[in-house]
């Protein structure tokens, strides 16, 4: 059976389900936790779920309740009968109208004592009662991006659309949280406590940085940017892997990983913009004046932290005379490649260059 693409009330009408949250076996407890360990992403459908159960169970199995909806139902039987037997001329009286009106409100008194008890049912289920150590979840409706503060001083920015589910105090050995949706998240450095992020069966962790997690409920891929330090991003598969995050990898400024999350691989590949890492008053050192390839490639490595590879041997007589002051990274590398007569492509983010070499000055 294919629970991961059960919503609430698909999973709250399943057999196997109900027995778990109705009678637990140490069988249902172990599937359904293993269950959970490994797409964490659908704890809002189980949990939605177990309430309706539970709600459900509870109205099914509450004497006072029970005898409540019977007496109610007796009157308005009752209520009907009499108005059978009334002839048809008192029907246009006030009469009519009074029983008809009590009718409906018995109807809607059912409704109404079972929608409290089911309240309070909800209120007392493990989980679902905030504490300040409990769960939350916030969730952005609005057009405009939500700033939220966790306790340890980081900051999400929600999208329009987004669920971020998290411990107030982010209590536990990790930083743990939820994301459903798109987030900016600047990560305040705890090196004891790593920050991680759930998403859509990817993990990121992180200790201290800034990054976008993109991780739409139905997009087939899920996608972590990396602006400052450094991201370990790898497929949420702890029943699968010994060591999950040994599957994954790391990812600096201007890298992005892309997880296809059906197949459950990893892509990584250089952001479509990337930013200058240097300060303004530094981009000056990308003028040069008879300067060798390594030169002006170490200069490029510095400024956008991306890895150059090419063959320094073949390039050894390789020089340039030119300034690359405000063009962004791939309009240097087209630059310099049309000068060394060289080609570049980009293979796992980082820029291999192509080239046959130069010949030897006089």
């Amino acid at each position: 059976m294919n629970y991961y693409q059960f919503n609430a009330e698909d999973l709250a009408a399943d057999d196997y389900f109900k027995e778990w949250i109705n009678a637990p076996t140490p069988e249902t407890e172990a599937f359904w936790k293993e269950f959970l360990r490994e797409y964490p992403e659908r704890y809002y459908q189980i949990e939605e779920a177990r309430r309706l159960v539970t709600g459900l169970q509870h109205i099914q199995q509450t004497p006072v309740l029970s005898e409540t909806v019977d007496t109610i139902w007796n009157r308005i039987e009752n209520t009907l009968e009499e108005s059978r037997t009334i002839p048809m001329t008192r029907w246009l009286n006030w009469q009519r109208g009074w029983k008809i009106a009590a009718s409906i409100g018995l109807i809607l008194s059912i409704g109404f004592l079972a929608r409290q008890l089911t309240q309070k049912e909800t209120d007392a289920i493990p989980g679902v009662a905030r504490t300040a150590d409990e769960w939350v979840e916030t969730v952005n409706e609005a057009n405009q991006i939500m700033q939220v503060q966790l306790a340890d001083g980081s900051q999400v920015d929600l999208n329009k659309g987004g669920r971020l589910r998290y411990r107030t105090e982010l209590a536990g050995a990790q930083r743990e949280v939820y994301l459903t949706g798109e987030a900016f998240f600047d990560v305040k450095k705890n090196p004891k406590k790593p920050f991680v992020v759930y998403a859509n069966g990817l993990v990121t962790k992180v200790l201290g940085t800034s990054f976008r997690i993109k991780a739409l409920v139905d997009a087939p891929t899920v996608t972590v940017t990396v602006r400052t330090g450094r991201v370990s991003v790898y497929p949420n598969q702890p029943g699968r892997v010994h060591d999950p995050e040994s599957k994954g990898m790391v990812l600096t400024p201007n890298q992005e990983a892309v997880f296809q999350r059906d197949a459950a691989t990893l892509n990584k590949t250089l952001v479509e913009s990337p930013r200058l890492l240097i300060p303004q008053k530094d981009v000056q050192a990308f003028a040069f004046d008879d300067a060798s390839a390594a030169q002006v490639f170490n200069a490029i490595e510095r400024a956008y932290g991306v890895d150059v590879i090419f063959d320094e041997e073949v390039m050894r007589y390789c020089t340039l005379t030119l300034s690359l002051t405000d063009e962004d990274l791939f309009q240097k590398l087209d630059v310099i490649c049309k000068v060394l007569d060289a080609d570049y492509k980009l293979i796992d983010a980082q820029v291999v260059i192509y080239s046959k070499g130069c010949q030897k000055p006089n």
